[in-house]
Order: C-alpha cells, then structure tokens, then sequence
C-alpha cells in the first residue's frame, strides 16, 4: 500500500497537470480595455485580421496632475495591463480563443505580428482557410467587430 506522503505527492501532480492543460480561456477581460476584432476579407480569399485589446483614448491618464503649488507626477490608477514575460502568450491564447469562437478561423491561423503595451495589445494574423461564400456573408469584405464574448 502507498504511504500517504507517495498518496499526497501524485495527487499535487495530477491536480496540477490538470490545471496545467485546462482551456485558457481569455486574460484581460476584467481589464478597462476594450476587445476588438478588425477583419478583412481579401479578393483572394485571404482572411486577414487585428485582434485588439485597447483602453479607450479617453480613459488614458497621463500621470501628471495639477495641484496647488504646480504640476507633480502621482500614481494614478491607469487601467493598462501590467506586462510580464507572460503577456505575448497570453495574447495569442486571447486570440486564438476569439477568433475561433466569433467563426471567423475554423483551421487556426499565423500570426503575421504583434505588439504588447499596457494601454494597445494587438495581433495580425491570417486565417488558415481561404473565405467561402458564406463567410463573405457573414463578415462582410472589412469591419470592426466588438467582441462581447464571456470568458
């Protein structure tokens, strides 16, 4: 029989493995950023798009506030998302999640660049498949989607 400590022991590791290859999901969503998806049907068939994630013009707080006495530099609640070695990933996870869920990319897609700041995460990339009819009806030849998905 096992001792409980061997018991213990593979019972941390399956646990964590399960945690480990679990379905991301989507990071950032409690953020004040807002997601976007800008697609674009090329005359070739290409499925060319941006998934975004980026706070508002308006909520982008420059960190200088003006008191009695002059301007000083403060700490201010800025809304971004804090970058880590984590972030790109995380990125391309996001993006896979969405454009897979919104129909856009049946087959996965490339990742033709990206860029990662507190206030703009962005992605291009290009769909796998060419477009069908029917996603030229869906998706029109150029838009900006809003995505609303839930996590």
């Amino acid at each position: 029989m096992l001792s409980a400590k061997v018991l213990g022991a593979v019972l941390v590791v399956v646990c964590g493995c399960l945690v480990a290859c679990g379905t991301p999901g989507r990071s950032y969503t409690d953020t004040k950023l807002v997601e976007t998806l800008e697609i674009e049907i090329m005359p070739n068939t290409s499925k060319m798009f941006v998934y975004r994630l980026r706070l508002p013009e308006d909520r982008i707080a420059n960190g200088v506030k003006v008191e009695r006495g002059g301007f000083q530099r403060g700490d201010v609640d800025r809304g971004g998302v804090p970058i880590s070695s984590s972030t790109p990933k995380r990125l391309l996870e996001n993006t896979g999640y969405v454009v897979e869920r919104l129909g856009y990319c049946r087959e996965g897609f490339l990742e033709i660049d990206s860029s990662v700041a507190p206030y703009n995460l962005w992605m291009k990339g290009e769909c796998k498949e060419g477009a069908t009819e029917e996603d030229k009806k869906k998706f029109g030849t150029k838009q900006t989607l809003a995505v609303t998905l839930s996590k």
